[in-house]
């Protein structure tokens, strides 16, 4: 049984929700659905056949804190607007987020507290570097969580940029386009990075704080409607998020 602070701790960058009837991923590499003959998108924007959809994950997590496994499923209506819920193996509520045009509502069920998240996904539970909050569906579909700022340089499959905070973020390609490896560096050094796999595993590991996550898809569908925007439960408090879960 994981414990519930290490739960939320590694869940944080990842989003779910268990909610309808979902039927078998598409093959191919992780979070890509698309005709093959068609361009691939740049590394940090969601293929368009991921929008409207519904994916459920098994993730699962070693660190610090401890170790133990979930499940997710994300809920992505488009770019801007998405709905997440995790859940832990006997199905009891960890956490929900509601997400649009770049604000959300986070949900602590276990502790009953909420935050506002606006702009980037910081509550420090997460431990891992911070990402705009719009950005996290592509983390978890195999995406680079960060767009470049300026010129991306390229040689070969490799592409190496710096995003709006003027970070270091490099990438490789595979063979169709799709992204096989990324890494953020911080002043020169490799701190956290993500690799897939061809059987649809993505592992992700943040060097400075000794975590590892690893997750793959095993369903997916179409989402039938938007999400409904959710609430605060009543008698859970609310908190600044950056400083809900700090030491």
């Amino acid at each position: 049984m994981p414990r519930p602070r290490a739960a939320l701790a590694a869940a944080a960058l990842l989003l779910a929700a268990c909610a309808g009837t979902l039927t078998a991923p598409h093959s191919g590499a992780p979070g890509a659905a698309r005709d093959l003959a068609a361009p691939a998108p740049p590394p940090w924007t969601l293929p368009a056949g991921e929008l409207a959809t519904q994916s459920l994950f098994r993730v699962s997590y070693d660190g610090p804190e401890g170790e133990g496994s979930f499940r997710l499923t994300l809920l992505l209506d488009d770019a801007e607007r998405y709905q997440a819920r995790a859940v832990d193996p006997l199905g009891r509520a960890l956490w929900t987020l509601d997400a649009a045009a770049g604000r959300g509502l986070w949900i602590d069920h276990r502790n009953r507290l909420t935050c506002r998240l606006d702009g980037r996904f910081d509550v420090a539970a997460a431990r891992l570097v911070p990402v705009p909050l719009r950005a996290l569906p592509g983390l978890l579909l195999g995406r680079v969580p960060a767009a470049p700022t300026g010129e991306v340089e390229r040689r070969g499959d490799h592409l190496a940029w710096r995003d709006d905070d003027g970070r270091r973020w490099t990438a490789r390609l595979g063979a169709g386009g799709e992204v096989a490896a990324w890494t953020f560096w911080l002043r020169g050094d490799p701190v956290v990075w993500w690799q897939g796999s061809d059987g649809g595993e993505s592992l992700l590991s943040d060097r400075r704080r000794g975590t590892q996550l690893r997750w793959h898809r095993v369903l997916r569908e179409a989402l039938p409607a938007p999400p409904e925007a959710v609430a605060a439960p009543a008698g859970y408090a609310e908190v600044e998020c950056s400083q809900a879960y700090g030491e």
